[in-house]
C-alpha cells in the first residue's frame, strides 16, 4: 500500500473514531441523565454509528485478509461484512 493511501486511511480511521465516542455519547450517554431520545434519529444514529465502526475495522480488516494466502480468510471477511451489513440494515426495522 502506498505511503499516501496509508495516511488517508489513518486520518479516516481518526475522524471515524472521534465521530463514533461522539455517537455513543448522544445515544447511550443521554438516557442516563434523563433525556429520553428514541425513534427514527436514534436508529440514523446507530446506523451511523455502525457504518464508521464497519470503515475502521474493514480497511484493517481487508488488509489483512487480502495478504494472506488463504482463500478461506477472504470468503471469512466477506461473510463478515455481509452480516454486519444486514444486521445494521435489520436495525432500521426494529
Amino acid at each position: 500500500m502506498k505511503k499516501s493511501n496509508k495516511n488517508f486511511l489513518n486520518v479516516l480511521s481518526y475522524v471515524a473514531l472521534i465521530l463514533i465516542a461522539l455517537l455513543l455519547a448522544i445515544t447511550n450517554l443521554l438516557p442516563v441523565i434523563g433525556v429520553n431520545i428514541s425513534g427514527p434519529l436514534v436508529n440514523a444514529l446507530k446506523t451511523l454509528q455502525n457504518v464508521l465502526i464497519l470503515i475502521i475495522i474493514g480497511v484493517s480488516a481487508y488488509n489483512y485478509a487480502f495478504s494472506q494466502g488463504a482463500k478461506w480468510i477472504k470468503v471469512l471477511f466477506w461473510i463478515s461484512i455481509v452480516i454486519f451489513v444486514v444486521g445494521t440494515v435489520l436495525l432500521w426495522f426494529i
